[in-house]
């Protein structure tokens, strides 16, 4: 599996296809793996790449004390080291936040933004109760194995119709997941990122699925609020993982727009 080191960490990532720019952030408690259909369905179209985020999969594990400002440079390090120019980036979940990031600090790296199941953050998305329990149901992961948690968890996740085999590739990413990578996640995602998202430029596209148990449309409506050029997509009957042929349309659509955009303001 290919790497580069991003400021003394080293971040493993798949690749496939050519064409305009496509960089894909998994979800927590995964790694690229996840977009593997992905993977597959969109590289005759684009140059699609997965990265596995620090403490994810085959990279290294999150630094001591990073900061958001840590993540967004990663983040920022990983495209510029892979020689992209203002690629589409789209973010599942945690990855959304870790695409927010990067368009707020490193606006030149982000050619487009694709959100899905988004936060603006736990604490910019969640009520109080909302965000007490979901810290508490981090927090009983770290401590107990996953056979503890995973139904429950994919649950949430996954809509009752959502393939199987998906759904399995989950729950074996379960089983290899570092419990001390979520310790570091949980100090990230509980953060309230509202007051960056209006210095945003990139077009965004928030992608919802309509029986999504985890981010509510809330924060979907939220983040189309605050952030200049961003419309909402809804995806019928998808959960909070909302793979399949309409986020494929939309991360086409993306990849092409920030490639055209980029390549007229190069010439």
């Amino acid at each position: 599996m290919p790497d580069v080191v991003v400021a003394g960490v080293r971040i493993a990532y798949r690749r496939r296809g050519s064409g305009a720019p496509l960089v894909l952030f998994h979800g927590a408690f995964e790694d690229s793996r996840i977009w593997a259909d992905e993977l597959e369905r969109l590289s005759p179209h684009l140059d699609v790449v997965a990265w596995d985020a620090p403490g994810c999969g085959g990279s290294d594990p999150v630094p001591e004390g990073w900061s958001d400002a840590d993540w967004a440079d990663a983040a920022s390090g990983f495209v510029t080291a892979l020689g992209l120019r203002a690629p589409a980036v789209a973010g599942l979940s945690f990855g959304s936040m870790i695409a927010l990031l990067l368009a707020r600090d490193h606006p030149a790296s982000v050619g487009g933004l694709v959100l899905v199941g988004a936060y603006a953050g736990w604490g910019g998305s969640l009520d109080a109760d909302e965000l007490a329990q979901r810290i508490d149901s981090v927090r009983f992961t770290i401590d107990h194995p996953a056979k503890a948690w995973a139904d429950d968890f994919l649950d949430s996740v996954y809509a009752p119709d959502a393939p199987s085999e998906r759904r399995e590739l989950a729950r074996r990413l379960l089983g290899e997941w570092r419990p001390a990578t979520t310790a570091a996640l949980l100090e990230l995602m509980v953060q309230d990122l509202r007051p960056g998202l209006p210095a945003i430029q990139a077009p965004t596209v928030v992608v919802r699925g309509a029986a999504d148990a985890r981010s509510p449309r809330s924060a979907s409506l939220g983040l189309c609020g605050l952030i200049r050029e961003a419309r909402l997509v809804e995806i019928a009957d998808a959960g909070h993982d909302c793979s399949g042929p309409e986020l494929d349309a939309v991360l086409i659509a993306a990849a092409r727009d920030a490639s055209a955009k980029a390549t007229s303001s190069a010439g």
